[in-house]
């Protein structure tokens, strides 16, 4: 039975990393090169992968962490950008201080996507339980999903 478990757990492991794989900027299409390169002109430290047929891009903007995705022709579709606690705005801040009094908030960032509007997703974690919680700009929940410890 261990060894069926370990057999198990491999093959998941190999079919999973073929869902996802690094690619040199030579396999990666000219529309995503170009897209990416008009929309970040600055970037610098780039990776390119390829993810479940679309490629997201991790790079560095004007000193900044920023993953990027594009689809194969070269549309763009979502950007992750780090930010730093203290750039949330005024209203996000009230309402953590508001509903999730004692929490600490970790790994905060902008989305940006091409159906909805920039959000802020954080992770918010006390001693007890944890959160990723989306908040629109004016500090509405729009979405909290449980952190499975």
């Amino acid at each position: 039975m261990k060894k069926l478990i370990v057999l198990m757990s491999a093959c998941l492991l190999i079919s999973m990393m073929g869902f996802t794989q690094k690619v040199t900027p030579d396999k990666v299409p000219a529309a995503v090169l170009q897209a990416f390169a008009k929309k970040f002109p600055a970037a610098t430290d780039v990776v390119y992968v390829l993810k479940k047929n679309n490629y997201d891009i991790a790079c560095r903007d004007k000193g900044v962490r920023v993953f990027a995705n594009f689809n194969p022709a070269g549309k763009w579709l979502e950007t992750k950008t780090a930010i730093l606690e203290a750039d949330l705005p005024k209203e996000v801040t009230d309402a953590i201080a508001k509903d999730f009094a004692g929490f600490k908030i970790s790994e905060v960032s902008t989305i940006e996507t091409t159906d909805k509007p920039l959000y802020y997703m954080m992770d918010l974690k006390n001693a007890k339980e944890g959160y990723k919680v989306n908040f629109s700009p004016k500090g509405d929940v729009m979405k909290k999903t449980l952190i499975k410890k």
